[in-house]
Parts: structure tokens; C-alpha cells; sequence
């Protein structure tokens, strides 16, 4: 006998529900390699990459990081309702495009954020509220979300993306920024506190239990009173929104915008949810996976740079770092077809 239980949920006990435990057990050392992984890497990067153990080489890669783990926060909980995000990356110009734009034309930050943050809300409900109504699958609809995105904001800028970017935004994603007087840049902390908020979202709230009943099996969700077009326009609401955050910071590396600065962020944030272990047939998974997804994929990528290998060939070695994970984790049944 077997029984539905959400996350941390009483099971009733039988066969079956001693057989699930004991495969539970036999993967409880292999999950934990996803969190000595980033370790690892961490030693072969360093034993390759000369500069990365001083202050100013780790603050670097947690930078790199901070902005790759703010963008996938979205792009977990998409994976984990059974969807995916692609329109991050526009989503990400978008608010590079307007940060640059609208502060050389003399709009204060706040401002600035406030128009970013709901045009990312209105881009990431629609994401929700078009697969949810019209019963079509995320990877289209935000496909063509960001195909308008990039378009409707280069219509608006005839193309001139340039601009200014305000100081505390270059001083964020410094290496050697300080905050408050803490030698710690911003986007780092925010990036912590983030973090903070997404896995007590996940762990401790109705939210963080709906996301995994969604997944799981989304009529018995519905049965269950769950509501999935209000969950997929949260997901997607909050995807956009983090990934508009990443757009801001992204501003403070190069002083200037494109609409093509989150293309990498396709690739990468996808990278980052599978290296993490989270189940791309939904109902399973955690930002803290993604989190160590994150620092591996940023370390991973930062070898490549350091071994002199092309921007071009990097995105061919994220992506067959994905076919290889896909074929991997795709092997394994979805949660409901294991109750």
C-alpha cells in the first residue's frame, strides 16, 4: 500500500512504504554529492587557475555566482511546477536596457526599479496566465514572451541601448566593494539574503508545498484544492523579477547595456537546475540544490575562460553538459508514477 504525502508528511506504513524508504536511503549519499561537487571544483579550478585563492579572485567567482543564483531562482521553481523560463534572458536585457537608458535621462534609481519590477511582474503573469488558460506548454509561450520582449524594447530604443549606470551599482558587483563598511559587495548579500527567503518560501510556507503538489500531479493538486494558475503566475512573476535583478547588476560590469546580455543566462541557468540534481519532470528538487548547481556551473565556466576556450565553445560545453545530466536524470520516473 502506498499513500500521497506532501514534503515532510506522514506516510502510512506498508511494503511498499518500506521498499521507498530503503531506496531513500541507499540515495541519501549520492544526493549528498550534489553539495560536495562545488568542493571539488573548487580544488581543480584552483590547482589550474592561477589568483583564484586570494580575497579578490573568490569574491569574483561569488559575484559571477550572485548573479547567475539570482536569475535560477525562477528557473527552479519553473522546473520544479514541470515548466521552464525562457524568457530570462530578455527578461534580463530588458532591465539592463532600462537601468542605462532611463538613468541617462535623468530618472532616479527608485524609479527606475519601480518600472523594471512591473514590467518583470506583468511579463512573468503573462507567463503564467497564457499556459494556464490556453493549456499550452511553458517553453513555447515564454519562448514567444521573449521574442517580444527583446523586440518591444528595441522598437522603443530605435536600437540605442547605451546610457549611464549609477555608481553603487558598479560598486555592488566589485570584488572589492564593501557594504555598510563590511568588505562584502551587495550583490553578494543580496544574493544570501535571496536564498534565505526562496528555501524557508519552499520549506515552510502553503506556497512552497503547492509548488511540489503542482509537479507532482497537477490534478490531484486541484483535487487537493490547490490552485495551479495562481501558482504558475507567482512562479513565473517571481522568475521574472529575479531575473530583472540579475539585469540591474549586470549593468555594473561593463558600465553600459545590450539586450543581448542575458543570453548566456539561457544556457546557464538551465545548467545550474540540472547540475543541481532538481527532477526536470517537476514535483521534486530545491533551490539549494540550484545553489550548488550555481557555484559549479560559475566555477566550471571560469575554468574554461582561464583554459582560453571561446565564448562559443563554452555554450556548446553547457549544452552538452546538459544533453549528458538530461539523459542521466531523465532516466528516472516522475514523482507520480512512484506513489
Amino acid at each position: 500500500m502506498s499513500t500521497f504525502a506532501s514534503p515532510g508528511g506522514a506516510r502510512t506504513a506498508g511494503p511498499d512504504a518500506a521498499d521507498a524508504a530503503t531506496r531513500a536511503g541507499r540515495r541519501v549519499p549520492l544526493g549528498s554529492l550534489v553539495y560536495l561537487a562545488p568542493v571539488a571544483m573548487f580544488v581543480v579550478l584552483a590547482a589550474t587557475t592561477s589568483g583564484v585563492l586570494s580575497r579578490t579572485g573568490i569574491m569574483s567567482l561569488l559575484i559571477l555566482a550572485a548573479v547567475l543564483g539570482l536569475a535560477s531562482v525562477g528557473q527552479t521553481w519553473a522546473v520544479m511546477i514541470g515548466g521552464i523560463d525562457l524568457s530570462i534572458p530578455a527578461t534580463i536585457g530588458m532591465a539592463n536596457v532600462a537601468l542605462t537608458t532611463l538613468y541617462a535621462d535623468g530618472w532616479s534609481f527608485v524609479s527606475i526599479l519601480g518600472v523594471v519590477l512591473l514590467a518583470a511582474v506583468t511579463i512573468g503573469a503573462a507567463n503564467g496566465l497564457v499556459s494556464s488558460l490556453f493549456g499550452l506548454h511553458p517553453l513555447v509561450v515564454t519562448l514567444g514572451m521573449g521574442s517580444l520582449v527583446t523586440g518591444s524594447v528595441l522598437v522603443a530604443t530605435n536600437g540605442n541601448t547605451g546610457g549611464r549606470v549609477p555608481g553603487f551599482i558598479t560598486d555592488a558587483v566589485s570584488p572589492v566593494g564593501s557594504t555598510l563598511g563590511a568588505p562584502v559587495p551587495a550583490a553578494l548579500l543580496l544574493w544570501v539574503a535571496v536564498s534565505a527567503i526562496v528555501l524557508l518560501t519552499e520549506r515552510r510556507t502553503v506556497l512552497g508545498r503547492h509548488l511540489f503538489a503542482v509537479g507532482a500531479n497537477e490534478t490531484a493538486a486541484r483535487l487537493a484544492l490547490v490552485r495551479p494558475l495562481l501558482v504558475r503566475v507567482t512562479v513565473y512573476g517571481a522568475s521574472a523579477v529575479f531575473a530583472a535583478l540579475s539585469g540591474l547588476l549586470l549593468a555594473g560590469f561593463s558600465g553600459g547595456a545590450s539586450m543581448d546580455i542575458g543570453n548566456p543566462y539561457l544556457f546557464s541557468t538551465i545548467t545550474a537546475v540540472v547540475v543541481g540534481g532538481t527532477s526536470l519532470l517537476g514535483g521534486a528538487g530545491s533551490y539549494s540544490r540550484t545553489v550548488a548547481g550555481v557555484l559549479v556551473t560559475t566555477m566550471f565556466t571560469t575554468l574554461l575562460v582561464g583554459l582560453k576556450v571561446g565564448a562559443n565553445m563554452q555554450q556548446v560545453m553547457l549544452g552538452v553538459a546538459i544533453l549528458v545530466l538530461i539523459t542521466v536524470y531523465g532516466r528516472d520516473r516522475h514523482v507520480a508514477q512512484r506513489l
